[in-house]
């Protein structure tokens, strides 16, 4: 008896029908796996650089409690940390060479009939608004300085030479050759700068004495 008639049927169709339902099984597309999917390479490290390079700039510019100290705004060339550099002093002496050191002598002691003396002069060692307002707007006409007489005129230098300087240089004349007057405040210059801002013409002795008088 053959297999169709012992069983009622072929067992040979039944194991052919098992392999097609596996087959197509097996050509079925995988499930989807995106969520597994770690990504490319190249995003991880540039996540890892980031991650490196913001901690080491908190690091380095943020104090220990998180907040970074308040420097406020920094002159050009001077960086975080640093300290500005000091203003630079005004030196009188310098001012006085290159400005008044032709006429009165690098010693201050003038030229005899011709320019009158700064050292152990009672006009520089006196008033030091006198002495600034000279240097200011300058000076003209007839001055006894040390018993000698002079009839010239000085310069102003009040549109040349800063407050500082102009402070810097009557200091400096006030404490040369002997004299031994007080430094002047570059305060009192601009002060009298401004005070005298309208005059044009230099001052004259009898002018200069009127103001130290308050006439």
């Amino acid at each position: 008896m053959d297999r169709q008639s012992a069983g009622g049927h072929d067992p040979r169709q039944h194991e052919k029908s098992t392999l097609r339902i596996h087959g197509a099984l097996l050509r079925e597309a995988e499930e989807p796996n995106e969520a597994a999917h770690t990504g490319p390479w190249w995003l991880w490290a540039a996540v890892v650089l980031t991650v490196f390079v913001g901690g080491f700039y908190l690091g380095k510019h943020v104090g220990p409690f998180g907040t970074a100290p308040y420097t406020g705004y920094l002159p050009v060339g001077v960086g975080p940390g640093q300290t500005a550099p000091a203003a630079k002093t005004v030196s009188g002496a310098a001012v006085f060479t290159s400005h008044c050191a032709t006429c009165h002598q690098a010693n201050g002691m003038g030229v005899p009939g011709t320019f009158p003396p700064l050292a152990g002069s009672d006009i520089v060692q006196g008033d030091p608004e006198t002495v600034v307002r000279i240097i200011l707007d300058g000076l003209q006409g007839p001055v006894t300085v040390k018993g000698g007489s002079y009839n010239g005129h000085m310069p102003a230098w009040k549109n040349q030479l800063s407050d500082a300087e102009i402070a810097a240089v009557a200091t400096h004349i006030r404490s040369m050759g002997g004299n031994r007057a007080g430094p002047v405040d570059p305060q009192l210059v601009a002060k009298i700068r401004q005070a005298d801002s309208a005059r044009t013409q230099p001052w004259t002795m009898p002018e200069l004495q009127a103001q130290r008088s308050g006439a």
